[in-house]
């Protein structure tokens, strides 16, 4: 337990400010109360805040991850900012299939060779959110990538502005957990595959 005085810096740090940003962002999180300010700093607590609602038989998500044993399970079926507009997710997941099947065969016919200096799944995570990154843009939303015990992405709207202030205040709301979020852009580096 951290009984430590909080800094200045702390105390003028408007710790609502990202379920604020929220609630800007998606009017569905409106009606949602902010959790307590004892809470606030907790990571668990912004999980259960925005978290998956059912509607019917989908599942509508605006935080969505990405499965390390399996990174075909990436969330595109449940983001609920993509569901709203007329997309073929079917035809996007092909896609990263497409991308990432010769990776897998690639690392299976050399793992004795590379095996222990490789690890696949990094790039296969990169060659998906590259692909997601691209669905967004194509839809005017920007991604955003949250890291830590899993990787959690989200589609946000294109505000420069709204989404630095969201991943400033992100930041040190959860630094004490060392939980870091990404505005990810796309690599300009060239492939060695």
């Amino acid at each position: 337990m951290n009984l430590e005085k909080p800094t200045v810096e702390e105390l003028k740090m408007d710790d609502k400010k990202i379920f604020k940003i929220l609630q800007q962002w998606f009017s569905v999180f409106e009606l949602r109360e902010i959790p307590k300010k004892k809470d606030r700093r907790n990571f668990e607590q912004f999980l259960a805040w925005i978290s998956a609602e059912k509607l019917d038989k989908d599942f509508h998500a605006y935080l969505m991850s990405v499965d390390s044993k399996n990174p075909y399970e990436n969330g595109l079926e449940k983001c609920a900012t993509l569901q709203h507009k007329n997309i073929d997710i079917g035809l996007i997941q092909q896609g990263i299939r497409k991308k990432t099947t010769p990776l897998y065969a690639h690392y299976q016919q050399h793992k004795e060779v590379i095996g222990k200096y490789y690890n696949v799944n990094d790039q296969v995570f990169d060659l998906i959110f590259e692909e997601i990154f691209t669905l967004l843009k194509s839809q005017n939303l920007e991604l955003l990538l949250i890291y830590a015990d899993i990787t959690y992405w989200m589609a946000v709207p294109n505000d420069d502005v709204k989404i630095h202030k969201f991943c400033k205040s992100f930041t040190k709301q959860f630094k004490d957990e060392g939980i870091c979020i990404e505005h990810y852009t796309q690599l300009d580096c060239l492939r060695s595959t």
